[in-house]
This record gives C-alpha cells, structure tokens and sequence, in this order.
C-alpha cells in the first residue's frame, strides 16, 4: 500500500463512525413489518456506536489537554493524560474489535508513555483482525529494530516484500535515515562553504503564553543569523505555526531576523506547522519552490537529528533524488552529552519518521493526527 491508498484507509476508518450512526438512524425496515417489542439489532446498535462515540470524545478531551512537558529538544503530552487516552481507545476497541484503527491509535498512545513493548502487543493484535496488514508490519519492523531485535525486524520487512512490496523501498529509507543522523556528529559550527543551491531550514519552537519567544527559540535564531551571514545566498525558511496571543513562530522568527539585517527578501515564513512532523513536511514544498538541492537544518542540539531524519524522508516526496540534508545545533546541551542519542530521543526520531513516511499516529475520528 503506497502513501496514498494508507491516507484511503484511514479517511476510511475514520469515516465508520458516521457512516454507523447515519444507517442506525435509518429505518432499515422496507416492508412495513409491525415494530418488535423486542429489542432490535438496529438499537443494539445505536448503543455501542453511542458508547463507542462517547468514549472517543472522552479520549479526544484528553489528548487536546493543553498540558505539555517541554524541553529543548521535545515537548510531549503528559503520561497520564495519555494513559487516560489508551484506557479510552481500548475500552472502545472492546466494543468494536473489527476497528483496527482504534488499536493502531492505542499502540501510539503507549509509546507516547514510552511503553514500545505494549504497543507491539497491540500491533500483534491488528495482525489477529488483518494478518497482512502492512501497517502492522511496518510498525513491527520499525518498533523491533528500536528494541535491537534485527531478527524480528527483518522477518517484518521479509513479510512486506511478500505482502506489499512498495512499502519495503519506504522502510529501508527509514532506517537509512535514522542510521544516518544517529552517526553524525553534532556541531554547532557554521559552514564557511556549502553546495550549490543550498537552503536552510529553521525549526520553531513552542511560544510562551503570552506570544513572545522562549530561550530555545531565541538560541536557534542566534545560530540562524551566523548561518545566513556566512551564507549570504541561501535563502531560509522558518517554521512554525502554533499561535499564541496572536502570534506564530514563523512570523516572530521572520521578524526577529530581518530586524538583524537579514534581507527579508531572502526568508520564507511558514505558519502552518504544529509538529516537527509538519515543519519538515512544510518546509520541503518551500524548499522545493527555491530549487533547492541541499539544506542546512537549525535545531537545538537535542531536536536537531530528529528534525533532520523528518526534512530528509519527506524530501523523497518532492526534490531530486540527490537532495541532502546536513545540520547546525544550537547548544542546549553539551554536545558531549549528545553525542549518543537517549533512548527518548531515539523513540521520538522513528516515532516521527514513521508519521513522516505516511503512517498515521492517531487514526480514529475524531481523534487524527499524523
């Protein structure tokens, strides 16, 4: 199954629960049959899709909570309103089994509490639905490969050659990806030369509640404006579109810039984006407009490998083959310190190429995200 036909599916599921509650709210009697006093299937129905419904809101409620835990380099939903998430979701798979959605929706609520092992047990289960799955298999190949089971990684990726093979070529360059990023150094040095038609690439940060910018934001535009002077030709693009008071972090970012003496002419300010998901997404159609065959990715240290691993898969979608990304971190943290990403950078960095390569995170309507 290619990119397009995974968003079918899940433009699908999450269609199910209108689709039920408008045909039980339909006479599906044709012949003019006296009602049963007994109970109908039809109102047997209604009940579970109600349930089913409210449990979904109640999930949905949870998951748009406006508690974060931030830091630098990544800013989640709390464990224990994503716990209350599972509880929802599996509560709802219970009375709708067939609804694979809600156990692929459940998996990612788990890894969001940093339980891998749990969300295997939950993509096992969707294989008990739909053994070729390839979703499924996608997400065992890659969850394996984390928890250092080649093994089971490669019988996953042996069963998509089987069962869907245009998803193998997707997976591979996951891995490529992450094994590259995670091999790299981190600097914070600005490059003195770049390749030919070089863009950079300005990853936002969350505003404070008031509209302004926080200290991570600030650190990463410092860099940027060190990059852009070295580089004088390159055009940017700032990302970030979580407003705050008014404001978006691509606005601020722009702003910040151009009253440094960067030409404005030169910035492309994307306000769109809500997750680095969406900023690498974003930012490779600027890119693309721009002609651009390398880019320079400005992060926190923190951030910065999982931003590059995301702007380099969704490249694939919409620049040359030959297009590359390198990096510039802006210190958070002793680059020592990073120098091995932690086992919660990691999970985040194939927790976010998985979304970035197609596969829905949240797949169980109302409940959507990437």
């Amino acid at each position: 199954m290619n990119r397009t036909s995974a968003w079918n599916r899940v433009a699908a599921l999450a269609a199910i629960g209108t689709i039920t509650l408008a045909g039980c709210t339909a006479n599906s009697s044709s012949d003019g049959a006296p009602p049963s006093s007994a109970p109908s299937s039809s109102a047997a129905a209604r009940g579970v899709a109600g349930q089913v419904a409210s449990l979904l809101a109640e999930a949905k409620q949870a998951f748009d909570s406006p508690t974060r835990v931030s830091t630098a380099g990544n800013t989640d939903k709390t464990v224990d309103n994503m716990a209350v998430v599972e509880q929802k979701l599996l509560a709802a798979s219970a009375l709708a089994p067939y609804r694979a959605d809600l156990l692929f929706s459940a998996a990612s609520a788990r890894i969001a509490q940093k339980n891998v092992p749990g969300a295997l047990e939950l993509y096992r289960k969707v294989l008990d639905v739909a053994p070729d799955d390839d979703d499924a298999h996608t997400y065992l190949a890659v969850w394996n490969r984390f928890l250092g089971d080649a093994a089971g990684s490669a019988a996953e990726v042996e069963q998509l050659r089987r069962s869907a093979p245009d998803r193998v070529p997707e997976v591979k360059a996951l891995f490529a990806a992450v094994d590259q990023a995670v091999g790299s150094t981190l600097t914070d040095s600005s490059p003195q030369t770049a390749p030919p038609n070089t863009g950079v690439v300005v990853l936002g940060y969350a505003l404070k509640k008031d509209g302004t910018m926080d200290a991570p934001l600030v650190q990463r535009l410092e860099k940027t404006l060190e990059v852009a002077r070295a580089l004088p030709d390159a055009p940017i693009v700032v990302t970030g579109g979580v407003e705050q008071a008014g404001n978006t972090e691509g606005a601020l970012m722009k702003n910040w810039l151009v009253q440094r003496g960067v030409d404005a002419a030169r910035i492309t300010d994307e306000n769109f984006a809500r997750t680095t998901v969406e900023n690498a997404l974003y930012s490779s159609y600027v890119l693309a407009t721009k002609r651009v065959d390398h880019a320079i990715l400005i992060s926190s240290a923190s951030h910065v490998r999982r931003g590059t691993v995301d702007l380099t898969l969704a490249a694939r979608e919409n620049l040359p083959a030959t297009f590359t990304v390198s990096s510039v971190a802006a210190v958070d943290k002793p680059l020592a310190d990073l120098a091995v990403p932690s086992a919660d950078e990691l999970r985040s960095i194939y927790r976010d190429a998985l979304s970035t390569i197609g596969l829905w995170s949240y797949r169980s309507a109302p409940m959507l995200q990437r």
